[in-house]
């Protein structure tokens, strides 16, 4: 059994229903001479379960049944009066069906038949007296509880895949955050390390590039890790055109010779900026990752209608052809799922000749000059 003190809307309402169930009952008794007040406590007991029907459905529906059939059975109730008791069995048994598990509910609802029809009698008209009074109630109430429990399971589903899709999305940023600025730093210091004694001057130059890109990783990191605390106010990186020449920047630090297009990034919506961002962060990565220094192009194209992506290296210096198998990972399954919440389309391969491309087309909602849909 289910136990809700409800609403104090809804208790009010059930107050209010148990005192005219009461007072019909008890003014019919006084009026029409049937028993007299002497009983008034009879009316009491028949109205009372409605008031606590929402605390106690199954022991108020008892009650209720009890003390309507009792009255009626005996004529303490008059005739005029008899659809307050009725009414107040209906009530009890709504919140039985609504709120009582299947298996007690059904037990209920087979001895309350089994009592009217003992105590009320076997014929046509109190068969469709038991069926308004108990069981069609108890019906009813079954089906509000199964609409309520399914559009609950519906909410709990919902909320279940919103978390997943949120742990889902912090695990690319957190990748894609880590894999950048940490690939950078760990070539830096590579550089670093090799260089000391023999050029110390690039060697102040590659720890300054550490510097940059640790802090760099830690504010990414603070704005990622934001997203787990309630309430948090983060900044996720917007895809301006600026935070896309930051990211070339960073490649070029890393020894990267990077060509960059930039034709109206700033067009696509906010989720596609992010997306096209977290594209050419992961691509350039890689870059540096496995073909280090080496020439690259980076084009970021947008209309009215889509944005199309593509970063295109040449691999490793003096390796041989298809040096670069790339993104058999959390990388570019990242992207895919990206550019799949667009029904955009990934493209990611080596080329015959040497080194790697990754090309994106990534559709949205058509916008005018102005940016707006």
């Amino acid at each position: 059994m289910i136990v809700d003190t409800g609403g104090r809307r809804w208790l009010v309402a059930d107050a209010a229903a148990a005192l005219l169930v009461v007072a019909v009952s008890g003014f019919a008794m006084v009026d029409l001479g049937a028993g007299g007040g002497a009983w008034l406590p009879l009316a009491v007991l028949v109205g009372a379960p409605v008031a606590v029907r929402r605390r106690w459905p199954l022991p108020a529906a008892g009650v209720a049944l009890a003390a309507a059939l009792f009255a009626v059975r005996s004529g303490a109730i008059p005739t005029v009066a008899a659809p307050a008791p009725y009414a107040a069995v209906a009530l009890t048994q709504y919140l039985v069906g609504v709120r009582v598990s299947r298996p007690a509910a059904a037990v209920t609802i087979v001895v309350a038949a089994v009592a009217a029809v003992l105590v009320i009698g076997h014929g046509s008209g109190s068969a469709v007296l038991i069926a308004t009074m108990v069981c069609a109630p108890w019906a009813l109430g079954r089906y509000v509880g199964y609409r309520r429990a399914r559009a609950e399971r519906a909410g709990t589903e919902l909320a279940e895949h919103a978390v997943a899709e949120d742990r889902l999305r912090i695990a690319r940023d957190m990748h894609d955050v880590i894999g950048h600025d940490l690939s950078l730093i760990a070539v830096k210091a590579s550089v670093a390390r090799h260089v000391a004694l023999a050029r110390p001057q690039e060697s102040q130059d590659a720890l300054a590039v550490i510097e940059t890109a640790s802090r760099e990783a830690l504010t990414e990191l603070r704005r990622v890790l934001g997203l787990l605390r309630e309430g948090a106010d983060t900044v996720a990186p917007a895809g301006t055109e600026e935070e896309l020449r930051e990211l070339a920047d960073r490649a070029r630090q890393a020894g990267v010779e990077l060509t960059v297009t930039l034709r109206r990034p700033e067009l696509p919506p906010d989720g596609v900026r992010l997306t096209v961002y977290r594209i050419v962060q992961e691509a350039l990565t890689n870059v540096v990752r496995h073909a280090g220094p080496t020439r690259c192009r980076l084009a970021v194209v947008a209309d009215a209608t889509a944005v199309t992506v593509e970063i295109s290296d040449e691999g490793r210096r003096g390796a041989p052809p298809r040096d670069a198998v790339r993104g058999a990972g959390h990388g570019l399954r990242g992207m895919r799922e990206r550019v799949a919440a667009y029904d955009g389309t990934l493209v990611a391969a080596a080329h015959p000749a040497g080194g790697f491309r990754v090309a994106a087309r990534i559709p949205y909602p058509a916008v005018g000059e102005d940016g707006r849909p």
